[in-house]
């Protein structure tokens, strides 16, 4: 088969490398498993001994620092995709060279998309320090906690994004409540901070109120349905909002 793609899989947990090679035989032909690995000696043995076209690398390996396992190696001559459960809005909008970013749980469409790149970029060739170098800025990214800035009459509010539960409307107000951290009264409308909020993961869920998805821990159905947030508050879900939600929060 023409363009087929040597693979090789880098997970510490066995579940993880298993869907990652169901979803590549499912939906990416042009793609062979060639080996895996889950901590440093099958990681530096099968990268230096398999020669593969692609490598699928967990960016959390429990202790292993990932940058001590690339700087051992002699050459990287494959291209990368790494694969991460943490920090989604750190990389939204944020472009790489040469390395594909996954998240968990993998979208099948971004597989084959993060897969159709590395296939056109086959043929371009990057130094080790190149590729160290790009893995650095990822990896900063990822770790740093995501913040958004909103002026208002009195000034500049710098607001830490998982900070916030959910925010609550009052006329031409907004309170975020906040994780450990003081409510703030913004006066701006819900409409507006929505339009700043909801690229990182937050749902209108009714006129008066916007959550973090990620901060949700409970869907029930009774009483017109509403949802538990984490610091046990009880929010109302608008009957033309519920078909979205569910599909958000991946109810079956």
């Amino acid at each position: 088969m023409e363009n087929v793609l040597k693979c090789f899989i880098i997970d510490d947990e066995k579940k993880d490398r298993e869907n990652i090679s169901l979803l590549l035989k499912n939906y990416c032909p042009q793609v062979e498993i060639i080996g895996e690995a889950w901590d440093k000696n099958s990681i530096i043995e099968g990268l230096s001994n398999e020669n593969p076209d692609l490598v699928f690398l967990d960016v959390q390996l429990g202790s292993i620092t990932i940058f001590d396992i690339l700087e051992e190696l002699e050459t990287i001559d494959f291209k990368i995709i790494f694969v991460s459960a943490y920090n989604q809005y750190a990389v939204e909008g944020y472009k790489y060279n040469a390395i594909g970013y996954l998240l968990k749980p993998i979208e099948p469409r971004l597989l084959v998309e993060n897969i159709n790149k590395t296939i056109q970029l086959q043929e371009k060739v990057e130094s080790k320090e190149e590729v160290i170098a790009n893995f650095k800025e990822l990896y900063s990214k990822i770790h740093e906690v995501p913040k958004i800035s909103i002026t208002d009459s009195r000034g500049t509010h710098v607001i830490k994004i998982p900070s916030v539960l959910y925010c609550i409307s009052n006329g031409n107000y907004t309170t975020l409540i906040r994780k450990n951290e003081k409510e703030i009264v913004i006066s701006k409308n819900l409409k507006y901070i929505e339009s700043k909020l909801e690229p990182f993961g937050f749902f209108r869920i009714h006129r008066s109120y916007l959550i973090n998805l990620d901060q949700v821990n409970t869907l029930v159905k009774d009483q017109g349905g509403y949802v538990v947030m984490s610091d046990e508050k009880s929010l109302p879900i608008a009957r033309d909002s519920k078909k979205e939600l569910y599909q958000r929060l991946n109810v079956i």
